[in-house]
């Protein structure tokens, strides 16, 4: 029953995961310094005090960077009050195929040309969420697990908990890198705490916490790593994983006629946009024209 509420609540089903999430993270990080600092291998009579303080620096500003990007936002949208409903034509009266929405199963509405008042009429071409009752912006989602919409939607990330958008990719990005470098801090220093013994049995039963955080250090490197390197690439291209992975399914980018991001000014700029949060959303396609004449951001 339990598990029948949560498919029918996203809401509900995401706030668990985001629970068991950081109960993993709280368990591993608790687990791995308790080992280290009681077993005296995370301590300047182990290591040289340079190291050291290296290594709990890097400690410290992870930790810290997981703990603001649980408190961020990722660029939600306002929800409005209910609209009243907005006549569009039907797709059978026009005897057009229905236009693709950003989303299979999207709450969202692309609202036609030849609409009533002026400010509809500059909406054209954008979609209507009819879950928040806001326009969407160029490269806006709106998530289920959050309810809301979210700016330049990349993805709910179940592993920190939270949506990863607009406002906070930057500081994703970050913690992923900072991730890694302290994953690779943890695995030297378990590895020098390792006790030689000439027998395998007596050297598993020494051992046996630094295996343990070995194994669970190199699972959570496996799992980040590819992830840091694949938002490497969607930076380099002005991509997010949404636009990356539903291509076909987005109304601005499944007509294009290459495969390219309409969004895409090359590996060095892209990296110079997203690390100086200028304006990733500049639509800078060579053969294909922007899907809107207006900017969006005000009727939002």
């Amino acid at each position: 029953m339990a598990r029948n509420r949560n498919a029918e609540n996203p809401v509900r089903a995401a706030t668990l995961r985001k629970w068991y999430a950081r109960a993993w993270w709280v368990g591993v990080h608790v687990y791995g310094y308790v080992v280290l600092g009681v077993k005296g291998a995370l301590s300047p009579q182990a290591l040289p005090m340079a190291q050291f303080v290296v290594y709990l620096v890097v400690a410290v500003v992870t930790i810290g960077c997981y703990i603001v990007l649980q408190l961020s936002s990722p660029g939600q949208l306002d929800k409005r009050p209910m609209l009243a409903p907005v006549q569009t034509s039907s797709p059978k009266e026009a005897g057009s195929p229905a236009p693709v929405g950003p989303e299979d199963g999207d709450d969202t509405e692309l609202l036609a040309d030849g609409l009533g008042d002026e400010q509809t009429r500059d909406s054209a071409d954008l979609h209507f969420c009819n879950e928040c009752h806001v326009f969407q912006p160029l490269r806006t989602k709106h998530c289920k697990d959050c309810a809301r919409c979210t700016r330049q939607y990349d993805h709910h990330c179940d592993c920190v908990g939270t949506c990863v958008g607009e406002n906070n990719r930057r500081l994703f990005v970050l913690y992923l890198l900072l991730q890694i470098l302290e994953g690779a801090v943890m695995i030297d220093v378990t590895s020098l705490a390792f006790t030689e013994r000439d027998d395998i049995n007596d050297w598993f039963k020494t051992n046996a916490l630094f295996i343990v955080l070995w194994f669970m250090l190199m699972c959570v490197l496996l799992i980040v790593v590819p992830l840091f390197c694949y938002q490497a690439y969607l930076i380099s291209t002005n991509q997010t994983s949404w636009e990356h992975a539903r291509r076909s399914s987005i109304t601005y980018l499944h007509n294009l006629p290459d495969k390219r991001s309409p969004f895409d000014r090359g590996i060095v700029q892209n990296w110079w946009v997203f690390l100086s949060n200028g304006d990733r959303n500049k639509w800078v396609h060579s053969t294909a024209a922007k899907p809107m004449i207006h900017d969006a951001s005000s009727l939002v």
